[in-house]
């Protein structure tokens, strides 16, 4: 078995790439077979010592990959295989639906909010960043982590913050987890900087994914050099730009190449102050209107038995938090099919997603 890891960091991009770090152990050798082993077995029926690779077995219960209950192993974090498929999307597609079409009957409300913003892009662009992005995955989190519905913040043993979500590699899976429009890159420095919103189908030319591929040793030498600066200095040079400052010619030819400018000007929208307030209003408007469905929705899996997750005892908190990512995937895919918020291009093996500049 085979399994497709995704990680939700509320720690600095530059942490060190070692055993404390859930990107790098779940990237050894043999970690895949090993939890295919506890997946497949009956939970907490295997032992440390009935598994090879004992170290490994042990690095997965340091980043919390693993938990022990009477000496036994289970899994402790949310992962779906294919068993799961069914009801993971009964319990989203419905709830998205819902949803979607309360927002669909809002249109003008939503459009009127979201064009007192003058930035020089369309209503459907900001809308595809502000509601689907900085609200859905982003302001709505802190509602249901207030009402207990997801986990938003889990602080590890090593003193890292972070949840992991796998999902078995099958084609099906693959292509509903992800497909959907419910990934934020960020690359930023006190809450301003680089970000991206899209799908997973691949690895975006952002900043983000580009320092992710860079531990893994897999960039070309001009693009390992581009990114040896601090986020620090990327943020602040980007921002000498927005102010009309003039900045070195190596700083723009990396912003060019990420495509974050064309021909010597700014690409991509950029959010600052005044977006901020446009944000808190479209936010107060979405949340009344679709905040007892999200939490129906969500309130449903703590009863559901059916999950392969919650018979390891994963913490049903963090399992919905992965579940309201489905739910408002879902949601912008409806609003993007619609023409409420503007269609992110694709582009082969980076999937599909717009930039923005925070500030």
């Amino acid at each position: 078995m085979k399994l497709n890891k995704y990680f939700y960091e509320n720690y600095p991009l530059d942490m060190p790439f070692d055993s404390n770090n859930p990107r790098y152990v779940l990237s050894l050798d043999g970690v895949d077979d090993i939890l295919e082993k506890i997946i497949i077995n009956k939970p907490y029926s295997l032992e440390t010592a009935d598994l090879d690779k004992v170290e490994l077995v042990k690095a997965l219960l340091h980043i919390d990959a693993l938990q022990l209950k009477n000496g036994k192993l289970g899994m402790a974090v949310p992962f779906f295989t294919a068993s799961d498929e069914a009801v993971l999307k009964e319990l989203s597609k419905k709830a998205a639906k819902n949803i979607g079409n309360e927002l669909l009957k809002q249109k003008v409300l939503l459009y009127q909010i979201a064009e007192k913003l003058d930035n020089g892009h369309s209503a459907e662009r900001n809308l595809y960043h502000l509601l689907c992005g900085d609200i859905f995955d982003g302001l709505m989190f802190d509602y249901l982590e207030e009402n207990h519905l997801v986990t938003t913040s889990r602080v590890h043993k090593s003193g890292l913050d972070y949840l992991v979500i796998l999902y078995e590699d099958t084609d099906s899976l693959n292509e509903y987890s992800d497909l959907l429009l419910c990934s934020f890159n960020r690359l930023t420095v006190k809450g301003k900087g680089f970000v991206s919103f899209g799908d997973s189908n691949g690895n975006r030319k952002d900043f983000y994914r580009y320092m992710r591929l860079r531990e893994l040793g897999r960039l070309s030498e001009q693009e390992s050099v581009w990114l040896n600066d601090p986020a620090e200095e990327l943020v602040e040079q980007f921002n000498k730009m927005l102010n009309g400052d003039k900045i070195d010619s190596k700083y723009l030819e990396i912003f060019e190449y990420f495509d974050y400018c064309r021909n010597g000007k700014i690409a991509i929208p950029v959010y600052d102050s005044s977006a901020s307030r446009i944000v808190q209003e479209l936010y107060e408007f979405v949340l009344e209107i679709t905040k007892e469905q999200i939490a129906s929705a969500l309130t449903v899996i703590q009863g559901d038995t059916r999950l392969l997750a919650v018979s390891h005892k994963v913490d049903v908190k963090d399992i919905a938090n992965e579940i309201y990512h489905l739910i408002f995937g879902e949601v912008n895919e409806l609003l993007v099919r619609e023409g409420i918020v503007a269609t992110p291009p694709y582009v082969q093996g980076e999937g599909r997603y717009f930039k923005a500049f925070e500030r």
